[in-house]
């Protein structure tokens, strides 16, 4: 890097003997004919020859640098030899020579500082003759000479500022090629820039720099890291939430669950169009914690395994759907959901264990803190967000308690401006789930009244009322009981006590909405724990509807089903639907939701009549068909069914 500056450097320095300047000094002798032309007019390298300092002699241990830099003699009738600023021609100049000595010795010293004070003296004398020269050019108003003239001055400067530096180098202890970097930098216009010269390349750094370099290129690549690491955390997360249709095909942004909450009136289709599906979230929870509510009820605790939000919002009252794989089997249960959709962080399932519920003693059972659970939600028409009714009153019985709950929350959290009753039957005081809870709620909150009834005290400390949710009991817990909307769930012998009840203290009965919550039925008398799953289904109101030609003349003591496509045959209890009993005996028919809404569990009936307590999902021509819902599908004749 020195060396380069001296080779580009070093004829700059010597651009003040330029020809045009050679020229211009010819036309000002012009107007001093017969005379010597004035200092001015001889020109800076002319007058640079008459002032140049001496050659600096041999130093000893300088090697033949120095013989280099002594002038010879001009030839005769020659003009003597130029020093300028690096030296007269023939010889090395002073600061490239300055390249080649070795340290600052004492004798290096004094040679250094002898050439720099007869700089000065040299670089004085130009100025001197220069000012001189610049007063006649201006009192003459000559140009051309007055330009010479600032030429000569600019040179003595440039000499005087050389031996200057040479001088303060020296005070600083600098050693010689130091000395020459510093004037060819300063002559270049760089300044003193030294730390841009990095002759040893990075060994020239600090390790203060090192560090620091090494450092942003660590900060770098982690974070490059961190970010390709979110790339596939969110692609993996995006293809484990997206819903997929039937075939294995992504699902369209209007099969997928509303990204607008459940229960937003949508926008109306086209004139013609068929509504889009909405199809609930489908993907896995972990299970984070377990709560024992009574002796045999369990609330489960839901969260997203990673520990965000829970990716679906529902309304309270609305249930989940959990698929298993129990014994090879595969086993799809609906569960309220008992939380409150105010809380993001989870969900709750409150599970009773049936004796012949598959997946409620698979969870009572078996499931454990950290276990994943397939779920699917939300779904399900019974729910109160408030907005449905100025008040509400909440019947619940046993575990159809669970759906009350999320309403209880929901409002209480939102400060529910309007009266709301509650009034809950179980067997014994112990079996009253959330009976602390309730009562909690209850003192904090004026609007919520709430009155338990059980129909056995059981001996325990119980000062509550004893009996059942007659119409004497209902019509005393609720003033003018006839205006108020109702919400029912609850075991069917419990529902169609209140219904007759309620029918009695005058309810109409748009008023009231239902849930049911009957315990699975039982197989054979022989088979003690039969595959017969647990029913949280909802009913949607209304008389049964015979479906597949003229009723039966009555009831058998006991009819059969059978499934012409496995070719198995399972007995059909009045009260238990096609589905529960081809779970008994091991056919599979395809479902999801059990309450007649989803449509998947679609089968044809080839003989008999069944009646269907909820078939939305079938279309007119379904029904017409001979298609069943088997979820739903009850008879008290014997059936051939598709399947």
């Amino acid at each position: 890097m020195r060396r380069f500056l001296v080779a580009v450097l070093c004829p700059l320095a010597g651009l003040a003997t330029s020809p045009a300047l050679a020229q211009s000094a010819a036309d000002h002798a012009a107007h001093h004919p017969g005379g010597a032309p004035p200092a001015s007019a001889v020109g800076p390298a002319a007058r640079a020859a008459t002032v140049a300092p001496k050659a600096m002699p041999t130093a000893p241990g300088a090697g033949g640098m120095m013989d280099m830099m002594a002038p010879s003699a001009p030839a005769p009738g020659a003009m003597p030899a130029t020093a300028g600023c690096c030296g007269a021609p023939g010889q090395k100049p002073f600061y490239p020579s300055l390249m080649d000595l070795p340290a600052l010795t004492p004798q290096a010293r004094k040679l250094v500082s002898d050439e720099a004070h007869a700089r000065l003296g040299s670089g004085a004398q130009l100025i001197s003759t220069g000012q001189v020269d610049l007063h006649h050019a201006l009192s003459a108003s000559d140009l051309a000479a007055a330009q010479i003239a600032m030429s000569t001055v600019r040179e003595g400067l440039s000499l005087a500022g050389s031996g200057a530096g040479a001088l303060q180098a020296l005070n600083n202890d600098q050693p010689p090629s130091r000395i020459a970097t510093t004037w060819f930098t300063r002559e270049a216009g760089i300044g003193d820039r030294r730390e841009m010269v990095m002759d040893g390349g990075f060994r020239d750094l600090s390790w203060f720099h090192l560090l620091a370099m090494i450092a942003l290129g660590v900060a770098l690549v982690a974070a490059l890291a961190l970010h390709v690491a979110r790339l596939r955390r969110i692609s993996g997360l995006v293809q484990r939430l997206t819903p997929v249709k039937d075939g294995g095909a992504p699902a369209t942004p209007a099969d997928r669950p509303g990204a607008a909450t459940p229960g937003t009136p949508a926008a109306a289709p086209a004139p013609g169009a068929k509504e889009p599906v909405k199809r609930p979230w489908a993907g896995v929870l972990r299970i984070k914690a377990i709560f024992d509510e009574t002796p045999t009820v369990k609330t489960f605790r839901l969260m997203e395994p990673n520990l965000g939000e829970i990716p679906f919002t529902f309304l309270p009252g609305q249930y989940a759907t959990l698929t298993s794989e129990i014994d090879g089997q595969k086993v799809r249960r609906s569960y309220t959901i008992s939380s409150s959709p105010t809380q993001r962080d989870y969900v709750e399932l409150t599970v009773k264990r049936e004796q012949f519920g598959l997946e409620s003693r698979h969870l009572h059972d078996h499931a454990a803190t950290g276990d994943l659970l397939e779920v699917t939600a939300p779904s399900g028409n019974f729910f109160f967000t408030g907005k449905e009714a100025k008040g509400i009153v909440l019947i619940a019985g046993g575990v159809g308690v669970t759906p009350m709950m999320s309403v209880l929350r929901s409002l209480t959290d939102r400060s529910y401006a309007h009266d709301i009753h509650f009034l809950y039957a179980a067997k014994t005081p112990s079996e009253l789930i959330f009976r602390e809870e309730c009562a909690y709620l209850a003192r904090r909150h004026p609007k919520l009244q709430v009155v338990s009834i059980v129909s056995d005290a059981d001996g325990q400390d119980w000062t509550g009322p004893v009996g059942f949710m007659t119409a004497e009991f209902i019509a005393a817990s609720v003033d003018d009981i006839a205006d108020h909307r109702i919400h029912l769930c609850g075991p069917l012998p419990m529902m169609k006590a209140v219904k007759s009840a309620l029918e009695t203290l005058k309810v109409p009965p748009e008023q009231v909405k239902t849930e049911d919550f009957a315990p699975p039925k039982g197989g054979p008398v022989l088979d003690p724990e039969p595959n017969a799953p647990e029913v949280n289904a909802p009913e949607q109101g209304g008389e049964p509807k015979p479906t597949g030609g003229e009723p039966a003349a009555g009831p058998s003591a006991q009819s059969s089903v059978k499934f012409s496509k496995s070719d198995k045959s399972a007995p059909l209890l009045p009260d238990q639907s096609v589905l529960e009993a081809a779970e008994a005996i091991g056919v599979v028919i395809d479902f999801e939701c059990r309450v007649g809404t989803c449509g998947r569990c679609k089968v044809p009936l080839s003989e008999g009549v069944v009646t269907m307590e909820v078939e939305d999902a079938l279309s007119a021509e379904e029904k017409s068909g001979g298609v069943i819902l088997a979820c739903q599908a009850k008879s008290v004749g014997d059936l051939v069914v598709d399947a």
